[in-house]
C-alpha cells in the first residue's frame, strides 16, 4: 500500500458561539480524541498524518484551508458534530475553490447519523464515513489512487451523480488493535476541560478507555454502538503512565459512555491503578449512572483516586424519567448521591430542561430536586434532540423539529441568546426556556450554603477568580436579561 498523506481537521468553532460570551470563560476545549486515533492507526500503516486544531489554536476558515491545502495529494479529513456543521460547510466550500481536485473526507456523530444527507447538504464533500473511523479511513487511503470506493465497508460517496451508500462496517471488538491516539500531533498545552470539572489549575487530559453504551436513552445517539466494548486494562495503565511520564500530569479524567457499566471491567481497572501507585499521585474524574454503582464499586473507585462523578439525572419527574427511557428511578438517584458524598466522592449532576411534553411544573420539580440533592456542580442545558437519537427521529416524524439549521442545536441557548431553538414543547416558548436555565442555574449557586462550601474549598488564586467569575456572571444574568448574546 502506497502511504498517503493526510490532515486530520477539528473545524473552527469558538467558545463563544459554543457557549455564548459570559459562559465562554468556563468552557472546554478538549483534546480531539476522535481524530488522533485516527490520526494514531494512520500513522501505524505508514501514512504522513498531520492534525489541525482550528478550535484549540484559534485559526480561521482560511487559515486552515491553507494548512490543509500544503501538500498537494493530502487527502483531508474534517470531523463533524451537529453545532459546528455549519463551519464544515464553509470549509469544504473554501478547500475546494482553491484546489477542486482535493478528496475531502467527513466523520464524526453527525455523519454518522445522517451520513446521506450530509453529502447533500455538502456538496463539496466527497465521501462521508459512518461509525468509527480508523479501519474505513485506512481504506480510503488505500484506494486514494484509484478512487475505487466500492468494497470500502462504513461509507457514502457519490458516483455518476448520485449518492451511493455501502455496507456498514462492524465495530472493532478488539480495541487494543487501535494504537494510542497520536497526542504528539496535538497542541497538548492548550486543551483544559470546563471549569467544574479540574480540580485547581492543572492540566487534565482525556482517556477513551470503552466504546459503547447498552443503555437505550431517547437522547443519545451511540454513535459507537450497544456492546460495551473496552481496551484492556493493562493498555489503559501503560497509557496513563505514558501522560504521566510525558506531561506530568496530576489529574485525568476517564471517559467512556459509561464508565461503570461492565463492574467486572471497572473493578478491575481500579484494582490494577492502586497496584500501580496511581492513587498518590494521580486524580481522577468520570461519567455514570446511578443505577450502575453501589457501595462497594465506589469505595473502590475512591481508593483507586476518583475524586468526583459526574451522573445524568436529567430530570424531578419520574414521568419524564420514563418518557426518555433512562431506565432509573429518582428513589435510585438520591440512594446514589447520598453514598455518592458519604464517600467522599464529588458530583457533578447533568440536567434536562425542556424536555418532550415537559411542563412548567415539571420544570420546576427538576430545579427543585438539583437543589435537595445538593452536587459540587450542576448543569442545566435546554433540551436538544440531536440528528441519531431516538428522540429527534420521534420529534421529526410528529413534525415538532423546528429548524434544521445545525448551528441552533446547542444546549447552552440561554446563555448564546438564541431566538431559534430546534424543538419547543407545545406551549412553551425560547424565551422561557432559555430564561429558565439561567434561572436554574442562579438558583442553585446563589444559596449562602454553596457560597460557604465553595469559600471553604479555595486553595489557590485560580479557585478565587474562577469562583468570582462564575457569581458575576450569574448576576449579570438577573441585571440584563440580554447576557450571553
Amino acid at each position: 500500500m502506497k502511504p498517503q498523506p493526510v490532515v486530520l481537521i477539528n473545524p473552527p468553532l469558538s467558545l463563544k458561539e459554543r457557549y455564548g460570551k459570559d459562559m465562554q470563560k468556563f468552557g472546554a476545549v478538549s483534546e480531539p480524541l476522535g481524530i488522533a486515533y485516527i490520526a494514531g492507526y494512520l500513522e501505524s500503516l505508514g501514512h504522513d498524518v498531520r492534525i489541525v486544531d482550528a478550535q484549540a489554536e484559534n485559526l480561521d476558515h482560511r487559515q486552515v484551508a491553507r494548512e490543509a491545502l500544503r501538500q498537494p495529494g493530502t487527502i483531508i479529513g474534517i470531523s463533524v458534530l451537529t453545532p459546528v456543521f455549519n463551519s464544515v460547510q464553509r470549509l469544504c466550500h473554501i478547500i475546494k475553490q482553491t484546489r477542486p481536485e482535493a478528496l475531502v473526507v467527513l466523520g464524526g456523530a453527525h455523519c454518522t447519523a445522517l451520513p446521506e444527507r450530509t453529502l447533500e447538504e455538502i456538496e463539496t464533500a466527497d465521501i462521508v464515513c459512518i461509525g468509527e473511523g480508523e479501519q474505513t479511513m485506512a481504506g480510503i487511503c488505500a484506494h486514494a489512487s484509484d478512487g475505487d470506493w466500492s468494497l470500502i465497508k462504513g461509507i457514502c460517496y457519490r458516483q455518476d451523480g448520485r449518492i451511493v451508500r455501502n455496507q456498514d462496517r462492524e465495530y472493532i471488538q478488539d480495541l487494543d488493535a487501535i494504537p494510542p491516539p497520536a497526542r504528539h500531533l496535538l497542541p497538548m498545552h492548550r486543551y483544559h476541560l470546563t471549569a467544574s470539572r479540574v480540580s485547581g489549575s492543572d492540566y487534565c487530559p482525556t482517556i477513551i478507555v470503552a466504546r459503547g453504551c447498552p443503555f437505550k436513552c431517547t437522547y443519545c445517539s451511540r454513535t459507537f454502538g450497544k456492546s460495551f466494548r473496552a481496551h484492556s486494562v493493562e493498555r489503559i495503565i501503560a497509557e496513563i503512565q505514558g501522560l504521566i511520564d510525558t506531561y506530568q500530569i496530576r489529574q485525568i479524567n476517564i471517559e467512556a459512555d459509561t464508565l461503570t457499566a461492565n463492574k467486572r471491567f471497572l473493578t478491575t481497572l481500579c484494582r490494577a491503578m492502586i497496584a500501580a501507585g496511581f492513587p498518590s499521585r494521580l486524580a481522577w474524574t468520570c461519567e455514570s449512572r446511578v443505577d450502575t454503582v453501589n457501595a462497594e464499586v465506589l469505595s473502590l473507585m475512591k481508593q483507586a483516586g476518583c475524586w468526583q462523578i459526574s451522573y445524568g439525572v436529567e430530570t424531578g419527574s419520574q414521568r419524564l424519567l420514563n418518557k426518555i427511557s433512562k431506565g432509573v428511578t429518582l428513589k435510585q438517584v438520591e440512594d446514589a448521591f447520598r453514598i455518592t458524598m458519604q464517600l467522599g466522592i464529588t458530583i457533578r449532576g447533568f440536567f434536562m430542561l425542556g424536555l418532550p411534553t415537559e411542563t412548567p411544573a415539571e420544570s420546576r420539580m427538576t430545579i427543585d430536586l438539583a437543589k435537595r440533592l445538593d452536587p459540587l456542580y450542576a448543569q442545566f442545558t435546554v433540551t436538544v434532540p440531536y440528528p441519531g437519537t431516538q428522540m429527534f427521529d420521534e420529534l421529526q416524524a410528529n413534525g415538532e423539529i423546528r429548524t434544521y439549521d445545525w448551528s441552533k442545536y446547542n444546549t447552552w441557548s440561554g446563555w448564546k441568546g438564541e431566538r431559534t431553538l430546534p424543538f419547543v414543547s407545545a406551549g412553551r416558548t425560547v424565551e422561557e426556556l432559555s430564561g429558565l436555565q439561567k434561572q436554574a442555574l442562579r438558583e442553585f449557586y446563589i444559596r449562602p450554603r454553596v457560597v460557604l462550601r465553595f469559600l471553604r474549598t479555595i486553595s489557590s488564586i485560580y479557585d478565587v477568580q474562577k469562583y468570582l467569575a462564575g457569581f458575576w456572571v450569574l448576576i449579570k444574568s438577573r441585571i440584563s436579561p440580554a447576557t450571553g448574546r
